[in-house]
């Protein structure tokens, strides 16, 4: 009895974080088409070494969690913004609870930097590559 209790919290849980990674997916692919996500800028190449200093230093691990995945912030793992896009956004949020980073704050080279050591991030595997979350349905 109790092994079938825990099989179906511990299901419980997978499935709720694959919900809540695909709303977050999805909220990031319908916030590419906002405006103010379009190119504004032609931002220099980064340094995903300096780009992960200042990542930490600047506090965006805070929301955004050390993997961009795992915090409260959206899932940096999964931007569809480029680079241009990524920095009129950090100027210019769409929400409050992400700070604006003006390019006395962060300047543009800085924020080339932290988009290159974003995209350093590793993507979450997808439900069906998850092999505990396979077994765990093929049992119900």
């Amino acid at each position: 009895m109790k092994r079938g209790l825990h099989r179906r919290v511990v299901f419980g849980i997978v499935v709720g974080a694959v919900a809540v990674l695909a709303v977050s997916a999805s909220r990031a692919q319908d916030q590419r088409g906002q405006p103010g996500a379009a190119a504004t800028l032609n931002a220099p190449s980064g340094d995903a070494v300096k780009g992960s200093a200042l990542y930490l230093a600047s506090g965006c691990w805070e929301c955004h969690g050390y993997s961009g995945a795992t915090g409260t912030g959206a899932p940096l793992v999964i931007t569809g913004l480029s680079a241009s896009g990524f920095v009129s956004y950090i100027r210019n949020p769409r929400t409050q609870a992400m700070p604006l980073y003006s390019a006395k704050v962060i300047p543009d080279v800085a924020a080339a930097d932290l988009y290159a050591y974003i995209k350093t991030f590793k993507k979450p595997a997808d439900a069906k590559d998850i092999a505990l979350l396979q077994q765990i349905m093929n049992e119900q």
